[in-house]
């Protein structure tokens, strides 16, 4: 659980679809990962999670909705 972080970007495998999603929170089992532009998150296991690399690379995005706008 602690390998990733709240705000994080990861890439979600499922079977041979891939998704962008961003980590709204942690659990033990799993972390809700926004995957659209809606602030819903979906309950993901940690084992289909995998850490974005280059996610400094992206300046602005829509994932999480208004969710992750600073003061809210």
């Amino acid at each position: 659980m602690n390998r990733f972080r709240e705000g994080e970007y990861i890439i979600y495998v499922n079977g041979d679809r891939y998704e962008i999603g961003r980590i709204k929170s942690l659990r033990p089992d799993g972390a809700f990962v926004a995957y659209h532009d809606g602030e819903t998150g979906a309950k993901t296991p940690y084992d289909c999670m995998h850490k974005l690399q280059n996610e400094h690379t992206i300046k602005d995005t829509t994932l999480g909705g208004d969710y992750f706008k600073e003061g809210l």
